[in-house]
């Protein structure tokens, strides 16, 4: 069976297929998509979706399948040492092309694996349906294996970026051309740490407030309210229809007109409680590093710098822009090194042809990028 023809199966059966990846039974099948293409599998009496098909949809459509591992490609990374050093023994032009292939596949796979983590990331933060305990646990889980990922991600950054250049021109450029997006990615997987740990912190924070109330509730439950006994007597006109001491016993506490009054009680309640807003964040751009209408960048005027950048090609373009007027403005509000960052990220994906990355990191760990 030709590709096309794998295509026009998919199509003609999509709405079996697209019935089993949303969970539903399947019993009975046409042959050709158990026997030709091995779309699905029997499992027990049913037929189920083939692994291989599920994660290439999942991965089409930008979500995580629960069995998804992270993966830090350290293999990867130890099978193009090896290619180096067999290229350095015989010069085998093969040894190049092997490692070229490779090198391809690797960023596909970091790629696929930045969309894998922000879509976990997100599941795992917007849950509101599962056990705070399970979330939690799941949340940790994750956060100490992007924790393993951050330290293999520096010694892969090493390898692709310093220990596989000056073998071949065609191979450096592959590099030089993939090294600012591995780079980028990298940053995300920093980016989703700090997410995780900051949501991590919060729940903890809920569990302990839950836990509280949980154990108010318990003692109400075993008729030990003393404590909130002693909480409504405290002060009856503003807790409402509660109770207050009398010479005989408790009675309950009659409201007069002014408490039932609504911009009263509003007042008194006012009084009690302070209410914080929830201050809700807008999604995040799929990408972190995107140019506005306009050549204008949060209030940056791109083009200035970019026009400053073309007249006196600087030796290092990051510390180029951080010394600029448009991002010296941002200095009172100590904002002037983030948006001389993404400032620099965009020119640099925007004007690759226009620059030399070095091996040599400035006095800001980033990459020496000169302007040519």
């Amino acid at each position: 069976m030709r590709h096309i023809e794998l295509i026009e199966t998919l199509y003609k059966h999509r709405e079996i297929i697209d019935k089993a990846f949303r969970g539903d039974d399947i019993s009975a099948l046409p042959k050709e998509l158990t026997d030709d293409v091995a779309i699905f599998q029997k499992v027990a009496k049913n037929y189920e979706l083939n692994d291989s098909y599920i994660e290439f949809a999942n991965t089409m459509l930008k979500r995580i399948s629960a069995n998804y591992t992270f993966g830090d490609y350290n293999e990867e990374i130890k099978l193009l040492i090896r290619l180096k050093e067999d290229y350095l023994q015989n010069s085998n032009k093969d040894m190049i092309h092997r490692m070229k292939d490779l090198v391809k596949t690797l960023y596909k796979k970091v790629e696929i694996r930045d969309i894998a983590i922000n879509a976990k990331v997100n599941e795992i933060i917007l849950d509101a349906a599962s056990d705070l305990e399970v979330v939690l646990k799941e949340a940790e889980d994750v956060a100490k294996r992007i924790d393993e990922l951050m330290t293999a991600n520096g010694a892969n950054q090493k390898v692709l970026c310093v220990e596989l250049r000056e073998l071949d021109d065609e191979f450096d450029e592959l590099l030089t051309n993939i090294s600012i997006d591995l780079y980028i990615l990298s940053e995300n997987i920093y980016g989703y740490h700090q997410r995780l740990s900051e949501f991590i912190l919060q729940t903890e924070k809920t569990k302990r407030q839950n836990k509280k109330i949980a154990s108010l509730g318990n003692k109400i439950l075993r008729e030990n309210d003393r404590e909130l006994e002693m909480l409504l007597i405290s002060k009856p006109e503003r807790y409402y229809h509660t109770i207050e001491n009398s010479k005989k016993s408790f009675i309950k506490h009659i409201l007069s007109k002014e408490e039932t009054d609504k911009k009263e009680f509003i007042s008194n309640l006012s009084s009690q409680i302070n209410i914080v807003p929830i201050k809700r964040k807008a999604p995040e751009n799929d990408k972190p590093y995107s140019q506005n209408e306009a050549g204008e960048l949060r209030g940056i005027n791109i083009k200035k710098i970019k026009n400053d950048i073309v007249r006196l090609k600087p030796d290092d373009l990051f510390l180029f822009i951080l010394k600029h007027k448009e991002i010296e403005k941002f200095k009172i509000a100590e904002l002037d090194s983030i948006m001389a960052f993404k400032t620099f990220m965009t020119i640099a994906q925007e004007s690759r042809d226009n620059i030399v990355v070095s091996d040599n990191y400035n006095t800001h760990n980033i990459k020496e990028i000169k302007w040519i």
